[in-house]
């Protein structure tokens, strides 16, 4: 490479350099700057190359730039929709300039000829649309029309997400004294939903340092926000049931604090597994996730006039839009109820 050839001549002039010898000074310090310069030019026109040369390429580098960040679900989508955007270009180049509408509408069209659902397309999309707005920011691209302007990118509720509270008592009061996977299963669900809806992925890292008196106190994975909980009586005693003095852990949901992010979704699809279970042995069966804990509770706290902003507060939310997709269904289930009560009298009369 070239640079090796300025390094040498500058380690060169700099080894026979004579002290007060002004003119070698200036020389080598001329020389000096021309090289770094040329090296930085050098590296971005490699890293432009490799980087950025065409979409695949540039997922990839998003890709990495997300996971070495600390965002390692978000990479995973960008591995995935950079995976989709492969097969639909059949492997083939295909420079981040070529992209418009009628690209982005064809790669809609080939998602949905998979028999994917809805929300997956639209989470395929949305990740392949942060990562043009990501070039367009990095000036990589100047777009004449915003391609993703006529694509529909919400996702749709396809199943409800949260339960009442008789579903919640039920659940409580179930015989799992036999199943003790399944029992601790129980355990984690109510845990969440009794810390105002605590995500599995911040449960499955408390330790006892997130403990602050009679506080629980932690920043939430996905948004780095602070949460601080009161640890109630119910919450102490699931505390103390799963304390072992051997770990930092508040609960046995991975080995160390610092699991790999495989081992923690191989432990997140456990989990859900045994809540499956346990939906189905409900008297009226029901799906069971990780995140029904945390909607329920929401839901609950917008039966009990909680404002959406504190709602959202306590979930760690950072944006009202975000709590509102929480609470969107239950909004119908009120005005529902609302009618019941003016229509009841007349209900009665109905066979």
């Amino acid at each position: 490479m070239l640079s090796h050839f300025y390094i040498e001549m500058v380690h060169s002039l700099f080894s026979n350099l004579m002290i007060g010898n002004n003119i070698s000074l200036i020389f080598v310090v001329y020389i000096s700057s021309k090289m770094i310069v040329m090296v930085i030019q050098q590296e971005k026109e490699k890293k432009k190359k490799y980087v950025y040369g065409d979409v695949l390429s540039y997922m990839d580098y998003l890709e990495r730039e997300k996971y070495n960040s600390g965002k390692k679900g978000t990479a995973s989508l960008y591995k995935a929709t950079r995976n989709q955007l492969e097969h639909f270009l059949n492997k083939r180049d295909f420079n981040m300039k070529r992209i418009n509408s009628r690209l982005v509408q064809e790669f809609v069209g080939h998602l949905q000829s998979l028999s994917l659902s809805q929300n997956s397309v639209s989470n395929y999309t949305s990740i392949f649309r942060a990562a043009y707005n990501a070039a367009v920011s990095e000036k990589l691209v100047t777009p004449e029309e915003n391609p993703f302007q006529k694509v529909y990118l919400r996702p749709i509720q396809t199943y409800k997400r949260s339960v009442g509270a008789e579903v919640i008592k039920e659940i409580t009061r179930m015989d799992l004294k036999s199943k003790k996977n399944l029992r601790f299963a129980r355990d984690l669900f109510l845990f969440s939903f009794m810390a105002c809806g605590i995500a599995f992925v911040d449960l499955a890292h408390l330790t006892r340092a997130n403990i602050r008196g009679n506080q629980l106190v932690y920043y939430r994975v996905k948004t780095k926000r602070e949460i601080r909980i009161t640890i109630t009586s119910g919450m102490r005693r699931l505390l103390d049931k799963y304390a072992d003095p051997e770990s930092e852990l508040l609960f046995p949901i991975l080995k160390s604090p610092d699991t790999s992010y495989e081992s923690y979704k191989v432990a997140l699809r456990t989990y859900n597994r045994r809540l499956a279970v346990i939906g189905n042995m409900l008297s009226v069966p029901v799906k069971l996730t990780s995140y029904v804990a945390r909607h329920s509770w929401a839901m609950r706290a917008k039966e009990n006039s909680v404002s959406v902003a504190i709602i959202g507060q306590i979930l760690g939310h950072t944006s009202e839009k975000t709590t509102q997709f929480y609470l969107e269904s239950l909004d119908q289930a009120i005005i529902d109820r609302a009618n019941l009560k003016i229509i009841n009298f007349v209900e009665q009369w109905i066979s």
